[in-house]
């Protein structure tokens, strides 16, 4: 960061272009430019000008007639004392007052993009009448100052009654004292009445609404609204949208409207209504009146709050109980159930209890789906029909299920009784914190827990043991089973569903049956048999140290594992095509595994049959691992490994040592030590297919048959590296070598590197050092770095990187239709194609030739091509592209982008990455010639539509619930409009075509 201050004459003072600077003018009438970078400007004294130039500055002008130019960019522009001109230019500006007082005479021109002004009237001696509209020709604001092209405002009201309407876009209007009246309009609005009887009327979009101090009325209108009340006696009406409203001090009327709202009482006497759609209700402290209206709602009351009456007269609805202790009863949804303390219900389908305390509570429920926590106690819960869950909590419970698919879940309280009922029905015991032993058994419809437990008419069992030595004897007629077996030596048995067994602590027998099961056990000397089906098993050490596992997978396509450790492993895969990951990482020794029908590895207690697939880790021995015929996984670990993939795709990893790495046939992933900057001499041969390999200083590599790709790292080395690629061997330096690859990808050394890649596609990035890197045949991606480069595509349709600005590079894209990408960058771009000596920012010292197309930086660029059809790519900021002369493509991307095609036939682009509601600007569009591109699936527009649906005119609104575009025919506005309502899904600006008045589907293409 640069910083710069002037003296009391009249100074010129011009920041960096590579720096955030601050600029201080002091006295005399200064002229200050910051440059490209995030810059502070004062002109403090004086009649100043201060200009920001290009990325989003922070401009004031102090005392004196000032000037003020954001330029490009997001920019902060405040005038101060004196009559001053302030120029937002292109991007989003700020431009602020401190009082209206300080602002007669100004003049505020926004410019492109959605500008806001922000202005207090606190001081105002009359109250307000301000009524905001789409401004292009200046208009004089109360206290003086004139506005143009600002699109939001953020206006704060006297102390009298004001009337205070906002325009299209996003504004901020607060009230102050007095009773006062604030109207959004559209656009996501904040509105805010303070003290005093406020009428708030949100309008379309998605606003935010605070009535504070006062008896105020809030209307959120169209859009997802929030509505706040405040103190008083107010009156919120949420209208359409899925709305929030809330409600504080006094006796409020909440009523949500259309759409899916939620709705929290305060502390009164609240009526709150959900009206159309599936809303929330939330009672507070006082007596309320909740009506849920159409859809199902859902009502939450704490017992004991207040007296309330609780209503619904349509769709499926639920009320949830908190605190609940007691009885209760429901009658059927027609009747009226009252709880205890007066509380009544009517029209409620389906109840959830949520018990406080250790009482003994009796909860009968009808015949919905109904959720009862009954905490601790010894509790009865009686369930009608209906899909119903219940967590019984402590104490010795009773649990009656009904006639739907109920599930059910028992604490640690002892001896309870629970019974299913009709339906598939689920019940979890947990017993894990008891030290002493139990059994379970499951005879017919009848399960039994060792301590007294009685589980009736379930098909489905989890129990979680405790820490003895715990049996299941047997499982009966269960469809699925989950056992954990915590500590002790647990025998546990599955059935022929797909089960979970955890053995847990101690030495332990598990047995699955049929199915697709999962099996874990990590710790103890352990027999697993997992039965048919596709299981999964894995077992590791624990705390007891190395375990010992004699496991059978059975039938099926299983998965094994084995964390690492040097305990005893006894496998076998069983019939099917099984895959085991084995972890020797623990082990010092040099291990030898080689896969085969029946392997008994050595130097370590390992036995594997009748495993076709597996992931070999070794430890710090000299490994020598070998797969099978299918897609093996090796590493060799720390020493100097001897590896061999065999047939199929391998992955095979040498880690560090100087390791002997062969792919064998297949589509093989080798590694050498190199690319993880470890120390390691490899020799690796590839045979057949085609395989990609790694390799760094020191590693040699011999690519056999097919068609092979070399990944060359030499970052961090410091030598001058020369070759060019083709095929032929390649010697780097007497110990790295390669030879028979048709494929490269080369990171470069922090030397000179001079590289050229051959007849495929490949990737070289220079990294270090002067670099001169040519692409040759093939579509290929040259990278810069720091210092000076020279980039040649050559052949192809290739893409130019450029990401470190430091450097004067020459960057020649050669035939072909070729891209230059500055995208991974964070400094803004200013290039021209046509005049590369105004380039700046991340092009600065750039010479581009034979490039079409441009990708820009992550912040705000300017952009523009030549008389070639160019393609040119904003990014993620605020952006100013030109395509010239020429057939070109301009896509923004996202930010307030500013678009201009110049003569010839251009497509705009809206996709994915581009759309996102902020709105660009579209300079030069021509019926007839140009088009509006749009991507299916960035506007959810389905692919058996074959045009665009528009509605045209003044105020077009939508005609049906599906996705629209919505052009204004007055000011040139196109929006989409998402559900074709205006309501949920609120409409977005797509763009603003300037000078632009009539459209049709015709101008649309659909991508």
């Amino acid at each position: 960061m640069g910083t710069i201050t002037g003296t009391n004459g009249d100074d010129v003072l011009i920041g960096s272009d590579l720096e955030a600077d601050v600029i201080t003018g002091l006295e005399g009438a200064d002229v200050i430019n910051g440059g490209m970078g995030y810059d502070t400007a004062n002109g403090d004294g004086d009649n100043d000008t201060v200009s920001g130039s290009f990325q989003g500055d922070d401009l004031r002008g102090a005392d004196g007639d000032d000037t003020l130019n954001g330029d490009s960019g997001n920019d902060r522009l405040m005038g101060d004392v004196g009559q001053d001109m302030l120029h937002g230019g292109s991007g989003r500006d700020t431009i602020v007052a401190n009082g209206y007082d300080e602002t007669a005479g100004d003049i505020v021109d926004g410019g492109s993009g959605t500008d806001t002004v922000m202005l207090n009237y606190a001081a105002y001696g009359a109250g307000l009448d301000i009524r905001i509209d789409d401004w292009a020709s200046v208009q004089t604001l109360t206290g003086g100052m004139q506005v143009m092209n600002v699109e939001s405002f953020s206006i704060g009201g006297t102390s009298f009654d004001d009337v205070i309407s906002g325009g299209a876009y996003a504004d901020a209007l607060w009230g102050g004292a007095g009773n006062d009246e604030l109207w959004g309009g559209r656009g996501d609005d904040t509105l805010t009445g303070h003290t005093g009887a406020d009428m708030l009327a949100g309008g379309y979009g998605s606003d935010r609404l605070f009535g504070e101090t006062g008896d105020d009325i809030l209307f959120g209108d169209a859009g997802k609204d929030y509505l706040y009340g405040g103190d008083g006696d107010d009156k919120l009406y949420g209208g359409d949208g899925d709305d929030l409203l809330i409600s504080d001090v006094g006796n409020d009327l909440l009523s949500g409207g259309s759409g899916r709202d939620q709705i929290f009482a305060g502390d009164g006497a609240d009526i709150l209504q959900g009206g159309a759609g599936d809303d929330v209700l939330l009672s507070g402290l006082g007596d309320d009146k909740s009506e849920g209206g159409a859809g199902d709602d859902v009502f939450i009351y704490t017992h004991g709050e207040g007296k309330d009456q609780i209503t619904d007269s349509s769709g499926s609805d639920r009320l949830q109980i908190g605190n609940f202790t007691g009885d209760f009863t429901a009658k059927a949804a027609t009747e009226v159930n009252t709880l205890d303390g007066g509380t009544t219900v009517i029209g409620i389908e389906h109840y959830s209890f949520f018990a406080a305390g250790s009482d003994a509570n009796r909860i009968i429920t009808a015949d919905g789906n109904d959720v009862v926590f009954s905490d601790g106690g010894d509790d009865t819960v009686d369930l009608g029909a209906g899909d119903d869950y219940v967590n019984a909590g402590l104490g010795i419970d009773n649990v009656i299920g009904g006639s739907g698919d109920d599930e059910v879940s028992l604490g640690g309280g002892g001896a309870d009784q629970a019974d299913g009922g009709a339906g598939k029905d689920w019940v979890t015991v947990i017993r894990s914190s008891l030290t002493g032993a139990l059994t379970f058994s499951v005879n017919g419809a009848v399960a039994t827990l060792s301590d007294g437990s009685v589980l009736t008419n379930f098909e489905r069992y989890q129990i979680l043991f405790g820490a003895g030595d715990d049996v299941v004897a047997s499982v009966g007629s269960a469809e699925t089973v989950s056992f954990s077996g915590y500590g002790g030596n647990d025998r546990l048995i599955g059935s022929n569903g797909a089960d979970w067994l955890d053995g847990g602590d101690g030495n332990d027998t598990l047995t699955a049956g049929g199915g697709n099961d999962v099996i874990r056990d990590y710790d103890g000397w352990n027999t697993i048999n997992a039965g048919d089906g596709d299981d999964q098993v894995a077992v590791a050490d624990g705390s007891s140290g190395a375990s010992t596992n004699v496991v059978n997978l059975g039938a099926g396509n299983d998965t094994f594992s084995r964390s690492a450790s040097n305990g005893v492993l006894d496998l076998d895969g069983g019939a099917g095509n099984d895959f085991a990951t084995i972890d020797f990482s623990m082990s010092w020794s040099n291990v030898g595994f080689e896969l085969s029908a029946d392997v008994t590895a050595t130097n370590a207690s390992v036995f594997v049959r009748n495993v076709e697939r597996v992931k070999l880790i070794g430890g710090a021995g000299s490994n020598t691992f070998a797969g099978g015929s299918l897609d093996d996984e090796l590493s060799g670990g720390g020493n100097n490994d001897t590896l061999n993939g065999g047939a199929g795709d391998d992955t095979i990893s040498g880690d560090a040592g100087n390791d002997r790495l062969r792919g064998g046939a297949g589509n093989d992933i080798i590694r050498g030590a190199g690319l993880a900057g470890t120390e390691g001499k490899d020799v690796i041969y590839v045979e057949d297919g085609n395989d990609t390999v790694y390799i760094g200083i020191g590693d040699k590599a011999d690519g056999g048959a097919g068609t092979d790709v070399l990944n060359l790292d030499l970052t961090g080395q410091t030598r001058e590296i020369s070759f060019a690629f083709s095929g032929a061997a390649v010697i780097v330096d007497t110990a790295t070598w390669f030879n028979g690859f048709e494929g490269l990808d080369y990171a470069g050394s922090n030397g000179r590197d001079r590289v050229s890649g051959g007849a495929l596609d490949d990737t070289l990035k220079g990294n270090n050092g002067d670099d001169t890197l040519h692409g040759g045949n093939g579509n290929d991606t040259l990278r810069d770095g720091a210092g000076d480069d020279q980039l040649f595509g050559d052949a192809g349709d290739d893409l130019l990187i450029r990401d470190d600005p430091s450097g004067r590079d020459v960057l020649d894209g050669g035939s072909g239709v070729d891209t230059l990408s500055f995208s991974e960058g964070s400094t803004s771009v200013v290039l021209d194609l046509q005049d590369q000596a105004a380039s700046k920012g991340l092009a600065l010292g750039l010479t581009v030739t034979n490039v079409e197309n441009i990708r820009g930086s992550g912040a705000d660029d300017e952009i523009r091509g030549n008389a070639n059809g160019n393609v040119l790519y904003g990014g993620k900021a605020d952006d100013i592209l030109d395509g010239r002369t020429g057939n070109d493509m301009l896509v923004g991307g996202k930010g307030d982008d500013w678009l201009t095609g110049g003569a010839g036939n251009d497509r705009f682009v809206f996709d994915k990455d581009g759309f996102d509601g902020e709105g660009d600007v579209i300079t030069d569009f021509t019926r007839g010639q140009d088009k509006l591109v749009i991507e299916r699936d960035a506007f959810g527009i389905a692919g058996g539509d074959a045009a665009v649906t528009l509605v045209t005119g003044t105020d077009p609104a939508a005609t049906s619930g599906k996705g629209m575009f919505l052009f204004e025919t007055d000011n040139g506005r196109l929006w989409f409009d998402a559900d074709g309502s205006g309501t949920a899904e609120d409409p977005q600006l797509v763009a603003i075509l300037q000078n632009v008045r009539t459209l049709t589907t015709s101008d649309f293409v659909l991508a």
